[in-house]
């Protein structure tokens, strides 16, 4: 046993370390491919949602283009687009202008005037600030940098960058500053500020609202010739960027599916609408998914120990398809991404070594079993030489092992047949001795009926002619008649085969009232053995009903008293009590003679056992043994005690019921 638990922990240990290492690998991005799977088709299952009323873009799309001329388009349109959304909250810019322009100082007036516009800047490569060009750089900035993912789809971006010696918001979470009037939360960064070194924090994963055009456009072309009038602008955010088929500026989301690429300016968009209504998705932290990889593990390695492997499977099956959904659940509701690929990778392996452990385990008993069989079957050498000896698993995978195994079982259930045919053999060889020795038993009784009953029919003529004579020859006559019949139901009831050969349920079922058949059985013994004296003690709780047959129950205790007579001084009384324990009818017969020895008290029920201390006496040494199978045929007990003082004392225990 301790070697089981000792190595139950030793594989628990193992499985363990094995999910650290799956941890390991998810740490180093190698099941990124199926969590971005999951992910996208998350994000699909949810479907569309509203979007908020207070985002509008312009867009410059190709009507634009067409109607102010090839793209760039001059910043002057820009300029005077300011002065058209004067009522707008917040206007940002999805368009970077680090270049200078002849237009820029018309566009830096018209920026001040409206003094609520965030443009785009970005880090060079020696992480310091590319802001717009001269004139623009008093601006407010914020970086449009997304991170795409190696499939080149957004997914998530980080709302603060932190160079060399400055940092850089996000443009929506610039936007939302300027909007809301708020703070935005913002970590300090992780790495120092030195060459060559962009501190990026603050990840969201991009909650979107649904496939391209799900926020309100409007053409720049039309805002530019009055057609969308000011106040339409009013309180809003509005975002300025390139919609136009075919511009460089189209980005892959997880509702591209069907290739229908997003513009720049409505990734945004989506990021700004997070921000507003707070829907942005976020990662667990990894020290809590961790902890609960480690947990599931450990819980589902005890429970596949403990289960069957039926259940076992079903419970890993059932797991496979519960990790996704609470995944699922988990975004949709709490706005957390737990990544299921570690739980779902971390639980099958789990499953398998608990299963391969315990297959090694089976067949490592069933190698003990084998060997065991074959000591008892008597294999040789020779005859076990062709199968390999490898334990475990390994037997089963060595060079024909698992056939190897197959083999050696065909063998032995072949020769468990053979002994099987033999045992039949031999059985019904005893079955034959036994149906002759019953037949020349009965062949027996029947041969003893014609000398017994010439023995009586001459009793009746001596008695007839000599009984007058002399009262005791008269008296002499009726008890050898008396023996004569107790001979004759000795022989009805001991010597039938349907009745002693039977169980319990077989033979009559008669209602035995014991107190009455007790009190008539001693006195019918009185008159067989005269001179002996019997003493009855009934005591007055012993009212009970027996169910059986009332010829054998008599013959049993007859032969308990025979023998304590028998066996007993002429002088010394012979006791027989009657009482009822709780459900019990007990009947004591109590004798003082010669002590039975210990050890010939367990044989004393045996066949044709006769105890050492009987070669002076007649008998066979079948009267308990007929005694006990008569008793068992009752559903009782009988135990045979002797010790001195006491003598010797024989016990019946019979199961009896109430009178109702």
């Amino acid at each position: 046993m301790f070697y089981m638990v000792r190595r139950t922990s030793r594989s628990l240990l193992s499985v363990m370390v094995m999910v650290a290492l799956v941890l390991l690998v998810e740490d180093l991005g190698l099941l990124n491919g199926a969590d971005t799977y999951f992910y996208d088709t998350f994000i699909r299952l949810s479907g569309p949602r509203a979007v908020s009323d207070r985002i509008v873009i312009v867009a410059i799309d190709a009507p634009s283009l067409k109607a102010f001329g090839r793209w760039p388009l001059r910043r002057n349109l820009y300029a005077d687009l300011l002065d058209r959304l004067k009522p707008a909250a917040a206007v940002g810019f999805d368009l970077l202008l680090t270049e200078p322009t002849d237009d820029d100082p018309l566009l830096g007036a018209a920026i001040k005037r409206h003094g609520r516009v965030i443009l785009p800047a970005y880090f060079n490569s020696a992480t310091d600030i590319v802001n717009p060009s001269g004139p623009l750089s008093f601006a407010r900035v914020g970086h449009i940098h997304l991170e795409l993912g190696i499939d080149m789809t957004a997914r998530q971006v980080f709302h603060s960058l932190y160079g060399r010696v400055a940092a850089l918001p996000s443009l929506s979470s610039a936007l939302y500053e300027l909007f809301t009037g708020k703070g935005f939360p913002r970590q300090d960064p992780l790495l120092s500020r030195g060459t060559g070194s962009i501190s990026q924090r603050d990840l969201r994963r991009i909650n979107f609202y649904g496939p391209p055009d799900s926020f309100a456009r409007v053409p720049l072309a039309d805002v530019l010739r009055g057609k969308e009038p000011a106040k339409f602008f009013a309180d809003k955010i509005v975002l300025v960027g390139v919609t136009a088929p075919g511009s460089i500026d189209e980005i892959s989301t997880p509702f591209s599916q069907s290739r229908n690429r997003m513009p720049g300016v409505e990734v945004h968009a989506n990021i700004l609408n997070n921000l507003l209504d707070n829907s942005a998705y976020r990662d667990v932290p990894g020290l809590l998914k961790t902890a609960l990889v480690l947990l599931v593990s450990l819980l589902l390695c005890l429970l596949y120990f403990r289960l069957s492997e039926k259940i076992a499977v079903l419970l890993w099956a059932f797991t496979l398809f519960l990790m996704p959904s609470v995944s699922f659940v988990l975004l949709k509701r709490a706005g957390f991404w737990l990544t299921p690929s570690v739980f779902l990778v971390s639980m099958s392996l789990v499953f398998i070594s608990v299963y391969l452990y315990r297959l090694d385990r089976a067949t490592r008993k069933l190698d003990r079993e084998y060997e065991v069989m074959t000591s008892l079957l008597g294999w040789d050498n020779h005859e076990l030489k062709h199968y390999s000896h490898a334990g475990g698993i390994a037997g089963f995978l060595s060079v024909g092992g698992i056939n190897g195994k197959i083999q050696r079982q065909v063998r032995m259930t072949e020769k468990l047949l053979n002994l099987h045919k033999q045992l039949e053999l031999a059985l019904k060889t005893e079955r034959e001795a036994m149906d002759n020795q019953v037949r020349f038993v009965e062949l027996l009784s029947h041969e003893y009926r014609t000398p017994l009953a010439i023995i009586r029919a001459n009793l009746d003529i001596l008695e007839m002619k000599y009984g007058d004579r002399d009262g005791q020859l008269s008296g002499n006559y009726a008890k050898m008649k008396r023996a004569m019949a107790r001979l004759v139901e000795v022989m009805d009831t001991s010597l039938g085969r349907e009745r002693l050969g039977g169980s319990p349920e077989s033979g009559t079922h008669e209602e035995i009232e014991l107190t009455d058949f007790v009190r008539s059985l001693v006195c019918e013994s009185r008159e067989l053995w005269t001179e002996r004296r019997l003493e009855l003690d009934i005591e007055a709780n012993g009212e009970g009903i027996a169910r059986g047959d009332r010829a054998l129950l008599k013959t049993a205790l007859l032969n308990l008293l025979d023998n304590a007579i028998k066996y007993s001084p002429d002088k010394e009384p012979i006791q027989v009590r009657y009482t009822v324990v709780e459900r019990d009818a007990l009947v004591t017969v109590t004798s003082r003679g010669a002590i039975i020895r210990q050890d010939d008290l367990e044989k004393v029920f045996d066949k044709f056992f006769r105890g050492r201390g009987s070669n002076n006496t007649q008998g066979a040494g079948l009267g308990l043994y007929l005694v006990r199978k008569i008793i068992n045929q009752f559903g009782g007990t009988v135990t045979l005690s002797s010790s001195d003082p006491e003598g010797t004392v024989a016990e019946v225990r019979i199961p009896v019921e109430n009178r109702a």
